[in-house]
C-alpha cells in the first residue's frame, strides 16, 4: 500500500515510510478533529480514531485495522471508537491512567470541565466530533512495548496536556509519534483541571532526550529531525512567555482579579467580553490561573483578598 492507494480512495495521507503513514484529519487537522497515524504490517496497527468519521469509513474499507491504541482522553482524538466497535472487531486498546472514564462522555465531561458546565460539554463537543460513548478491550501502561511484526512502539508517558497523555517511540527509526505536544503556533494547551505545566515541560524533556529523527504531531504536518529541536524550544518557550505576558499585565493595572485577566484573553486573543462561549473562557481561565499559580508560589506576585499585584 502507498500514499496514491490511499489518495485514490479519497483519504489524504503522508507516507513516511512504507510501513508508517498519517492519515490526514478534516479541517486540516485542527481541532474538533487530529490526524490518526497508520502501521501496516503484521499487525495493522491504527494510532488515534479523530480524523472524522467519514474518513475512517474510507479507511475501513481499504485495510484491515487489528488494533486500534488510543494516546489520550480528549475527543478530538477517540470519536471513531464506536465506529470501530460497530464496523470492525478491532481490539481498542486504551491508556491505563484513564480507563475508568475514557469510554463515556458524561464522565469526560466531568473531568474536562467540572460539574456545572456538563450539559454544555455534552450538547458541544459530541457534536462536533461525532464522539459517543465506546467499548474497549483492554489497557497499556507506561511500560508497554507494542510489537507489530517489523517495527515495535515504546509508549512513553507525557503527561501536562493530560494526566493520561503518552507518545509512542520507534526506537530504530527514530520515529516518534507527539500527538498533542503538538508545536503548533499557539503552543501548549492545558486548559483542562487535571492539566499540569510542570508535568508538560518535564514531558517535553523528555521527547527531547529521545532526538527523533522524524516526529509526528497530531495537529501539523511531520517535522523532521534538522527543525525538531528548533520547533521544540519555540513550542517550550510559550511557557516563559505567558508568564511574562501575565506580569506585564499586572505592572500595568495592578490589582485585576482572575476574570479581569481572563477578560483580556492574554492566551486565546478571543472576545470574551460579554463570556459567549462559556468553554473558551473556561479552558483560558484554566491555563491563566495556572500561571498565576506558579508566579505566587515563586513569589512574584501576591494576592490579596483575589486580587494580584506584583510583588515589591
Amino acid at each position: 500500500m502507498r500514499q496514491a492507494d490511499f489518495e485514490a480512495a479519497g483519504i489524504a495521507c503522508t507516507e513516511v515510510t512504507e510501513r508508517i503513514f498519517v492519515i490526514h484529519g478534516n479541517n486540516r487537522s485542527r481541532t474538533p478533529f487530529s490526524h490518526s497515524f497508520l502501521v501496516l504490517d503484521t499487525v495493522n496497527v491504527l494510532f488515534d480514531a479523530g480524523c472524522g468519521l467519514d474518513v475512517i469509513e474510507r479507511l475501513l474499507g481499504l485495510v484491515r485495522i487489528d488494533r486500534l491504541f488510543l494516546s489520550h482522553s480528549h475527543v478530538d482524538h477517540t470519536a471513531g471508537c464506536r465506529l470501530m466497535n460497530e464496523k470492525t472487531d478491532c481490539e481498542i486498546v486504551v491508556p491505563e491512567t484513564s480507563s475508568d472514564t475514557i469510554a463515556n462522555a458524561e464522565l469526560l465531561a466531568r473531568r474536562f470541565v467540572g460539574d456545572d458546565l456538563v450539559p454544555l460539554w455534552m450538547e458541544t463537543y459530541p457534536v462536533l466530533t461525532g464522539f459517543r460513548d465506546f467499548s474497549f478491550h483492554s489497557t497499556y501502561d507506561h511500560a508497554y512495548e507494542l510489537r507489530t511484526g517489523h517495527l515495535t512502539f515504546l509508549a512513553v508517558p507525557t503527561p501536562g496536556h493530560l494526566e493520561d497523555h503518552t507518545c509512542f517511540f520507534e526506537p530504530d527509526r527514530r520515529i516518534l509519534i507527539g500527538f498533542d505536544i503538538d508545536l503548533s503556533p499557539f503552543g501548549p494547551w492545558y486548559g483542562n483541571p487535571e492539566s499540569d505545566i510542570d508535568a508538560f515541560r518535564a514531558s517535553i524533556s523528555r521527547i527531547r532526550e529521545l532526538k527523533p529523527e522524524i516526529y509526528l504531531p497530531s495537529h501539523a504536518k511531520p517535522v523532521r529531525s534538522a527543525h525538531f529541536e528548533k520547533r521544540l524550544a519555540r513550542y517550550e518557550a510559550s511557557f516563559d512567555e505567558r508568564d511574562r505576558l501575565i506580569l506585564a499585565m499586572l505592572t500595568e493595572t495592578p490589582g485585576m482579579d482572575l476574570g479581569a485577566i481572563v477578560r483580556r484573553s492574554p492566551f486565546y486573543d478571543a472576545d470574551h467580553s460579554t463570556i459567549t462561549d462559556e468553554l473558551l473562557w473556561f479552558g483560558e481561565e484554566q491555563m491563566v490561573q495556572k500561571h498565576l499559580d506558579r508566579l505566587l508560589l515563586a513569589g512574584v506576585i501576591r494576592c490579596d483578598r483575589g486580587r494580584y499585584l506584583v510583588s515589591p
